[in-house]
């Protein structure tokens, strides 16, 4: 009985545990799911709820005249985000910090016409509210522009062909269109930019005059009025004032040509041109510099023209300067002839004399060619004038002063005349048949003259026979017998060509000569021309220079005639003298005395 009360005792607590352990866990789900559901002590809400925003100013039915302020009212409990304006429904600007005021540049609106304004206030939450819409009209003269600041109205620029556009900025604006054209009316526009800064600096534009003008566009693509143009030209620098050297300026062969120029105020760099005087089109030598002149060598002898134009910065080349001319020379006495020191014959005796010292002279006379390029050479320098005058220093028998060098009003065909062309502004030769023969018409002084412009000497009479005879005792430079084979003398030119001069070194073995040299080689030393010496003829005729070798006038069949063209004769003539029978055809030659 124990036993079966022990049983039914235990399986009732079995049934009683089950039940009780049954409801705890339902107890307990239950209490796990209210706690899942039940919002935790002190935790927020979501926000849900709008902001507050109101148009404080401006009032209904506003009119607008200029830049209108809009005043809003914003306020939320979890604060305002951004505040964004609106015209008409289109989005002028957003603020995100109080004070919420914009100042709205109306001028965009500018047609008289009633808009409407509107302001949006967004919470941090995101919730948004809108305004009421106020209606304002904004009147056709609210006028509103960019204000142009440079360049200047009517502005010149000659270093620079990008130029440097700057206006003010546009309140309210975010881009800027800015048209450059080349008429008041803008139909031809060159170049057009979008910006959305308020300068810019324009492509490389050509030379010429420009007109510009900006509009502004705001966020809401609204386009302001155009600002009134301006002006600007382009222009190339100046072309530069030519210094030196003057124009019609004769060069000595020795002397480099250096050709220069005043600044050109605009210019970084210069080009300049030489080419030929008589063909233009021939460039012969081109060049870009910095500096205001340039040294040209290796010219050939002529005339030449040169000119220089300016290039700026931007590389627009300006005009060219005027044009000037030069003349550059061969080499004016190239050939010499070596006398030794030493003995030699003199006169008609042949008495032996001796010269203790060398020296050199010329192989033949002085050419009209070499003399042209020396009174062109001095005259430029003012050292003659153009009759053929220039100064001379003075000696025992003349005093200083101006005497004639040379006639140059004479046009005696048989020499070859030097004549002074006005136009041209520079001694000319009348026939350039005559170039390289001897030079005649000249006086003393201008053989002196010449000379001296050459750092040379004329020679004295005892060197000038010496030159021409040497020790031989011949009555000639080449022996006893003088012929038409031998030198230029009267009866020998082909009828039909009058008696004239012939070229030096003709009669030297070819084309029909006999090669006729002196015993040191010097050419011409008789017939030709009378030439000048430094010496006195003295006696009667003491303040007279002496002129030695025949010319010529000269014939071989008449007795006096020949003893004119021997190597001992001796003749004198008046310094000043330039014409006549031995004036028409006296020259010179020079000598060179080596320290």
């Amino acid at each position: 009985m124990n036993h079966s009360i022990g049983v039914k005792k235990a399986t009732l607590n079995k049934k009683i545990d089950r039940t009780f352990r049954s409801q705890y866990f339902s107890l307990i789900m239950l209490l796990l799911f209210i706690s899942i559901s039940a919002p935790v002590n002190g935790a927020q809400k979501p926000d849900t709820k709008p902001p507050k925003i109101k148009i404080l100013s401006p009032k209904a039915e506003f009119t607008a005249t200029g830049p209108l302020r809009i005043i809003t009212s914003a306020s939320d409990k979890h604060g305002i985000m951004k505040v964004a304006f609106f015209v008409d429904g289109e989005l002028v600007q957003e603020v995100y910090n109080p004070p919420y005021t914009i100042i709205l540049n109306v001028g965009f609106w500018a047609d008289g016409k009633i808009h409407r304004i509107k302001a949006v206030a967004t919470d941090n939450s995101e919730n948004s509210t809108d305004s009421e819409e106020i209606p304002i009209t904004i009147l056709k003269s609210t006028f509103t522009s960019p204000y142009l600041i440079y360049p200047r109205n009517k502005m010149v620029f000659k270093r620079s062909v990008r130029i440097k556009l700057k206006w003010k900025s546009l309140y309210g604006a975010n881009n800027y269109v800015i048209a450059i054209a080349k008429d008041r009316d803008f139909k031809n526009v060159v170049a057009s930019y979008t910006v959305t800064d308020t300068s810019l600096i324009t492509e490389p534009l050509t030379i010429g005059r420009y007109y510009w003008a900006v509009v502004a566009k705001n966020p809401a693509e609204k386009w302001s009025k155009w600002s009134i143009f301006r002006e600007f030209s382009i222009e190339p620098p100046l072309p530069p004032e030519l210094i030196g050297p003057k124009h019609k300026f004769y060069y000595k062969s020795a002397e480099i040509p250096r050709l220069s120029w005043h600044k050109s105020k605009y210019a970084s760099v210069y080009e300049v041109k030489v080419v030929k005087a008589l063909n233009p089109e021939f460039i012969q030598y081109t060049k870009l510099v910095r500096d205001t002149f340039v040294v040209v060598s290796g010219l050939a002898e002529e005339w030449h023209q040169w000119s220089v134009r300016p290039r700026n910065k931007g590389g627009i080349y300006g005009e060219w300067s005027e044009t000037q001319e030069f003349y550059t020379s061969s080499p004016e006495v190239t050939q010499f002839v070596k006398v030794a020191a030493g003995e030699y014959t003199s006169g008609r005796d042949n008495i032996i004399r001796k010269i203790n010292y060398d020296y050199e002279i010329m192989k033949y006379p002085v050419t009209c060619r070499q003399y042209l390029n020396f009174l062109n050479q001095a005259y430029c320098r003012n050292a003659v004038d153009k009759n053929g005058y220039g100064h001379y220093g003075g000696d025992e028998f003349k005093p200083a002063g101006e005497y004639k060098y040379i006639d140059v009003k004479e046009k005696k065909k048989e020499i070859g005349d030097i004549l002074f062309d006005t136009k041209k502004e520079y001694f000319i030769l009348e026939s350039n048949e005559y170039m390289d023969h001897p030079i005649g018409d000249v006086s003393w002084f201008g053989a002196h003259a010449f000379a001296k412009w050459y750092g040379l000497v004329l020679a004295t009479e005892e060197e000038w026979e010496k030159a021409a005879r040497g020790r031989s005792g011949f009555n000639f430079p080449w022996g006893n017998v003088i012929d038409c084979q031998n030198a230029n003398i009267a009866g020998c030119m082909e009828r039909g060509f009058s008696a004239s001069t012939t070229s030096v070194g003709k009669y030297n073995g070819e084309n029909n000569t006999m090669n006729s040299p002196s015993p040191y080689g010097a050419y011409d030393m008789s017939g030709n021309v009378w030439e000048w010496t430094d010496s006195w003829f003295g006696g009667n005729f003491r303040s007279y220079r002496v002129i030695k070798g025949g010319s010529y006038h000269e014939s071989k069949g008449v007795k006096a005639n020949l003893e004119s063209l021997s190597t001992w004769y001796r003749y004198w003539m008046d310094p000043q003298s330039t014409s006549g029978k031995y004036g028409s055809a006296v020259g010179f030659r020079c000598i060179l005395h080596k320290e």
